[in-house]
């Protein structure tokens, strides 16, 4: 049955996506542990610490950008198999409680209504900033603005909104496509159905 295929398909091309491009990018990118700061001994001390903050900024913007395309991503691919499934279009969460209806699983009892969550409040900050879903995701996920190592700097000029200064790392990425992958794999009727990615 054409439905049945669906999370097979959609989970090879999530995952796709997040081994030959994402990860692909983000491994070409340099980034600095700890930004150096302080007074330089000459121009050239300055500009090399200059050259890191871009680095670094460049690389969160990317990850950022890689967290929408993987939240719209897995929108599209949701919608469209849920709308096989006889359920309209609706946010998120409602989308999520009609798959557990649809499956007969569990989904947050597995583990992975929370980081598909968590993705869809990034991609909401990186593509609108501050507001709603910034709020909620600075109480669900504060570690995304932490940074003990002092990596990363707002290039923008002060003062600094709240969501520009949201960290996306690679091993959130990873999460976030794991989470998708593990969707899919769960909701796979199939034999051989792949629940755990190995990333």
């Amino acid at each position: 049955m054409h439905a049945d295929q669906l999370p097979r398909v959609f989970q090879a091309n999530a995952d796709r996506f997040y081994q030959r491009v994402v990860l692909k990018t983000l491994g070409e990118l340099t980034t600095h542990d700890t930004l150096a700061v302080g007074p330089t001994a000459d121009i050239a001390e300055f500009l090399d610490r200059c050259a890191a903050q871009v680095d670094n900024h460049i690389a969160n913007e990317a990850a950022k950008a890689f967290a929408l395309t993987l939240d719209g991503i897995f929108e599209r691919q949701l919608a469209r198999w849920t709308g096989v499934h006889g359920v309209k279009a609706q946010k998120l969460e409602a989308t999520l409680e009609a798959a557990d209806r649809i499956t007969a699983i569990d989904l947050v009892r597995a583990g992975i209504v929370g980081d598909l969550s968590e993705l869809h409040l990034v991609a909401n900050v990186a593509r609108h900033g501050d507001g709603s879903s910034c709020d909620k995701l600075k109480v669900a996920a504060p570690q995304l603005w932490d940074s003990p190592m002092l990596d990363y700097y707002d290039l923008a000029p002060d003062p600094a909104p709240v969501s520009e200064e949201l960290r996306v790392r690679p091993d959130d990425l990873r999460r976030y496509a794991r989470a998708i992958a593990r969707f899919w794999g769960h909701v796979d009727p199939l034999p051989n159905a792949v629940r755990d990615p190995l990333y």
